[in-house]
């Protein structure tokens, strides 16, 4: 395969490469795809070394790096090659920048471009110089600090020319004159001059040596993006500045060794003293090479491009000062070689011939097997990690983005779920824990106990009670004269005003009554409340606790007091019809009393007063306010002779109407007594309401399946409370496809580079 083959082939391939690596980074990079560092750094460092192979093949550039130390001879050496005294080689530095030479294959194309720094460049350039301590070099630019301002304000120039020598004035102008070369940030020379193969460029690089920081980088950028390198060496031992060529050179391009595109051209043999010092010097650097490059023997070539230029009568007068004479430079020749021919030392001794025959043959016949083992190295490397990262995310990650949001919400519900059966665990447990307890809860300002639900239901019975009870005899007062009055005339009708005013008070007690059941009605609908209020905080304040347990707060009253109506009123109400509806010793009093049955009969083993004469409510009925003070009728019916205390005694009734109020208002007074101590037991109300009570916490159980979808929904809600509670991965966040949809790219790519390798055009 040819260069210009290999070069179109492997542009398209290292191009696919760099998409490749671009793909397999995109996804590398996102955190959740957990791809392993060194996974990434190895794809990484791949991408830097291919992108620059491939920008140098879409140039068609080949690239060889003149470099070594300063005043090594590598500008005198790149003349020796173009057989043209052109770059400046004077003594100290006399290269401040890269000079870059481009070989083209007419004359209508050579021309030299100079490129000047601008401002910004400029002034790093001197901190550059500062930073080292180059004290001349400030002193020069500050000495001509007009001229180079007015270079720079000059712009770029490009000169056109024919022969070379007709550009040596303004390259030397530009390069070396220091009025203006501080001011150039490189030249680049187009020449037919310097291979027969087009795309070659020469760099000669300024020494690394120079102490500035920038030539040192200047040297390791070049180095890393280079097919080639020439080190021009003066002594026959490596130094320090050459090692980091070494170093550089493979840094920069890990896929070939170093002996793979290498060649060393010592310089200045013709200043050595004789043949034997000429082969030391050639064997110990050869040696030492071999050692630190395992540079074969035929890569290092002995000579002197100063010799060349000047036996060639090629050298200007500065390069003759300086290398000497010709006749001078033939006779140190002929010490060494012990050859007398001018030709022979003029081309063989000097070397130049020689080492371009040897790079020329590399240019001809290695450099493509060198440019398809580098090439094959990076495609193989950035190829299998693409496909590891690629297997290794494809194990936790779909390619297509509507399954990997499927998965992703299929396992956050099964952890939510994980999570919210233990959580139901533990509100089960704080539930009861909240029910029994005595003290408020740690986490809420809640405070409840079951036990204590009843003691405030008794309570607030009893206080519901006395206040009624108060309103009752107040109202009945009022009334009293009223009805006294209607039955007054002419004279007080005792029996009908009796019967008038219980008729009234009656109607009275059921309204009372009723009022009493509603208003325990509302004392256990506050204590459910506390429960549920307890209740629907463990479910993060959701509505739908109340509405399953009791559809809404006014139902649920309602429902309550019908309950607590049915409950109280059933003994209530027999005991009012009993005292209050009819007449002491009335007939109809004892009819009520006979159709009351066993309703009645019931009460009295709830009754646990001090009074003997209420223990059995039928017979106190029957003998109304008599027999609590009647201390001859207690003796016959109850066998104690002493009276109650329960109501103060009297001698006698100065008239009618006082006899019909004591006797009314002792029926009240006994009414109030049965409702306080027996009526509440015996219609149950504290089971009723511990019934109700421990129904709600019974139903809040067994409404598991409910909360689990209540909890599910509250979720998805983002509801503050819930997710307060919940761990990182529960949180809301975006379902995150991207690492779907770039794995789902990475595997295109990957199968559209393994289509080109496979490709048997190649």
């Amino acid at each position: 395969m040819d260069w210009k083959t290999a070069s179109s082939y492997y542009t398209s391939r290292l191009d696919d490469a760099l998409t490749l690596s671009q793909h397999a980074l995109n996804l590398a990079n996102l955190p959740q795809a957990e791809v392993p560092r060194d996974l990434r750094e190895q794809l990484q460092q791949e991408v830097e070394p291919t992108r620059r192979q491939r920008d140098r093949l879409k140039k068609g550039e080949f690239r060889i790096a003149v470099v070594g130390l300063e005043k090594a001879g590598k500008s005198t050496f790149i003349n020796a090659w173009l057989q043209c005294d052109l770059l400046p080689a004077k003594g100290g530095r006399c290269t401040f920048t890269t000079t870059q030479i481009y070989s083209v294959a007419s004359e209508a194309e050579q021309r030299l471009e100079i490129k000047v720094r601008s401002q910004e460049q400029f002034e790093t350039f001197l901190q550059e110089l500062e930073q080292s301590d180059a004290k001349e070099d400030l002193k020069t630019i500050d000495a001509n600090r007009q001229t180079l301002a007015e270079v720079r304000r000059g712009g770029d120039l490009t000169f056109p020319f024919t022969r070379l020598e007709d550009i040596r004035e303004p390259l030397q102008q530009y390069v070396a004159n220091d009025r203006y070369a501080y001011a150039v940030l490189e030249a680049r020379l187009y020449t037919n001059q310097l291979a027969q193969a087009d795309g070659i460029v020469f760099y000669d690089v300024p020494g690394s040596d120079s102490g500035l920081a920038k030539h040192v980088d200047e040297a390791q950028a070049i180095l890393a993006d280079c097919d080639a390198v020439i080190v021009i060496q003066r002594f026959r031992s490596i130094r320090e500045a050459e090692l980091e060529i070494i170093q550089f050179t493979e840094q920069g391009d890990k896929n070939i060794k170093i002996a793979e595109k290498l060649f060393v051209f010592l310089s200045h043999i013709d200043s050595l003293g004789s043949a034997e010092a000429l082969q030391t010097h050639i064997e110990e650097a050869a040696a030492d090479w071999h050692k630190r490059a395992n540079l074969p023997k035929h890569r290092i070539v002995g000579g002197s491009a100063g010799a060349y230029l000047v036996l060639n009568s090629l050298a200007n007068r500065q390069t003759q000062s300086e290398v000497g004479s010709p006749q001078a430079v033939r006779s140190r020749l002929e010490s060494l070689t012990h050859s007398h021919s001018l030709e022979e030392l003029s081309q063989q001794a000097t070397g130049i011939p020689e080492i371009k025959t040897r790079i020329e043959a590399y240019i001809n016949t290695e450099r493509v097997s060198v440019l398809q083992k580098r090439c094959e190295a990076s495609l193989q490397t950035t190829f299998n990690t693409a496909k590891d990262i690629y297997h290794l995310v494809h194990q936790r990650y779909p390619e297509n983005p509507e399954e990997a949001k499927q998965r992703e919400e299929e396992a956050r519900r099964i952890e939510f779920t994980q999570w919210w059966s233990k959580k139901w665990e533990q509100i089960k447990a704080d539930l009861q824990d909240f029910y029994r307890a005595t003290s408020p809860s740690n986490d809420s300002k809640l405070h409840f106990n079951a036990a204590e639900s009843l003691k405030k239901l008794r309570q607030r019975y009893l206080q519901v009670l006395e206040s009624e009870m108060q309103h009752l005899r107040q109202t009945t007062l009022e009334k009293r004269d009223r009805i006294f009055a209607a039955n007054s005339n002419p004279v007080f009708d005792r029996t009908k005003a009796n019967i008038v005013w219980r008729e009234d008070l009656y109607n009275d007690v059921k309204q009372h009554l009723d009022a009493i059941a509603d208003q325990l009605a509302i004392e256990l609908q506050e204590q459910c409340a506390i429960l549920m209020a307890y209740m629907t905080q463990q479910l993060w304040g959701s509505s739908q606790v109340e509405s399953r347990l009791i559809e809404n707060s006014d139902y649920y009253l309602e429902k309550l007091q019908h309950s607590l109506q049915v409950l109280y009123l059933r003994f209530a109400r027999p005991v009012a019809d009993a005292l209050i509806r009819s007449p002491v010793k009335s007939d109809t009093r004892r009819s009520i009393i006979k159709n009351l049955g066993v309703d009645i009969e019931i009460l009295d083993n709830y009754y646990s007063g001090d009074e003997p004469a209420l223990r059995v409510l039928k017979r106190y009925a029957n003998y109304g306010f008599q027999l609590l003070l009647d201390s001859a009728l207690r003796q016959e019916v109850l066998g104690v002779r002493e009276i109650t205390s329960l109501i103060e005694t009297f001698d006698e009734f100065k008239n009618p109407e006082d006899e019909v109020i004591f006797e009314v208002e002792t029926d009240i007074k006994i009414f109030e007594e049965y409702l306080q101590i027996a009526v509440f037991n015996a219609a149950s109300l504290e089971s009723y309401a511990l019934q109700e009570l421990q129904g709600l916490l019974d139903k809040f159980r067994d409404l598991k399946g409910a909360w689990d979808g209540v909890a599910m929904n509250e979720w998805y809600r983002g509801n503050p409370a819930l997710l307060s509670e919940l761990p990182a991965a529960l949180q809301p966040r975006e379902l995150n496809l991207e690492v779907s949809d770039r794995l789902r790219q990475l595997g295109t790519a990957i199968a559209q580079m393994q289509t080109a390798s496979s490709d048997p055009s190649f």
